[in-house]
């Protein structure tokens, strides 16, 4: 490039060789450098765009199987630290252990009976509305301990003390699918380790307030609505099966 001051042709560099005048880049070059490195900088610097909704689903996922393990580890301890804030850890639990039942139901059966909606999906919910209802029966007697808590708080940690139960399910299942027989004994574990859930859930709450219903009654209360629940069940239900049974029989008489 031509030094502007003498006018000498310099092949490179920043300065004139000449006289010593600092060299001037064309407008043309200083464009095309700029280009340049912009498009590097986008090329080099750009993140890569990620799914804000895979993220915080991922994120959600090591959260709950952190909460889940160290409530293996120490579920006392952990339970009678959790309060609202755990609520839908809690409800995850729930959930899971309502599935865990149907699903060893389907894939004992599913050779003959392939329908995942009426073996697995509809059994899950009703199971679950029976937890919501053992929970919140569990709730109602933790208030009247003189207890100053949320639902969301008894729930959440109804829910982590549940963890053990459900594992004990989990186990079952996986057991089941290799037809080795401890299944049973795990699967008894799981469905009596509900009904466990309901003292300590209470004792938990319970055992720093003197006043109010006392632990002892409050448990008895709640196993007492938890019998009549099921004693209505069990009826609703023989009245269904005796109703088919019925329809069944007028049916084949009407042939004759």
């Amino acid at each position: 490039m031509h030094c502007i001051q003498c006018g000498h042709f310099n092949v490179g560099g920043n300065f004139c060789v000449k006289c010593g005048t600092r060299l001037q880049v064309d407008s043309f070059e200083q464009q095309a450098v700029a280009v340049s490195e912009a498009g590097q900088q986008t090329t080099y610097s750009k993140p890569a765009t990620q799914n804000p909704h895979v993220e915080k689903a991922k994120s959600a996922s090591k959260l709950y199987l952190s909460y889940f393990l160290q409530g293996m580890k120490t579920p006392t301890t952990l339970a009678q630290s959790v309060y609202g804030d755990q609520f839908v850890n809690g409800l995850i639990t729930m959930i899971i252990y309502a599935l865990s039942i149907p699903l060893m139901m389907y894939f004992g059966v599913r050779d003959f009976v392939d329908d995942f909606t009426e073996m697995v999906i509809q059994p899950a919910f009703f199971y679950l509305l029976f937890i919501g209802f053992v929970a919140l029966i569990t709730f109602a007697v933790v208030r009247m301990g003189r207890v100053q808590v949320s639902l969301k708080d008894v729930c959440a940690r109804f829910g982590t003390f549940l963890i053990v139960p459900t594992s004990f399910l989990l186990m079952a299942l996986i057991l089941s699918l290799v037809q080795i027989e401890l299944f049973i004994l795990l699967l008894l574990f799981g469905f009596l380790g509900l009904f466990l859930v309901v003292p300590f859930t209470i004792y938990s709450f319970k055992k720093d307030v003197p006043n109010g219903l006392d632990g002892i009654y409050g448990t008895f209360l709640a196993y007492l609505a938890i019998i009549i629940l099921l004693v209505t069940i069990g009826a609703i239900m023989i009245n269904l099966i005796i109703g088919v049974i019925g329809s069944m029989f007028d049916l084949g008489f009407g042939f004759f």
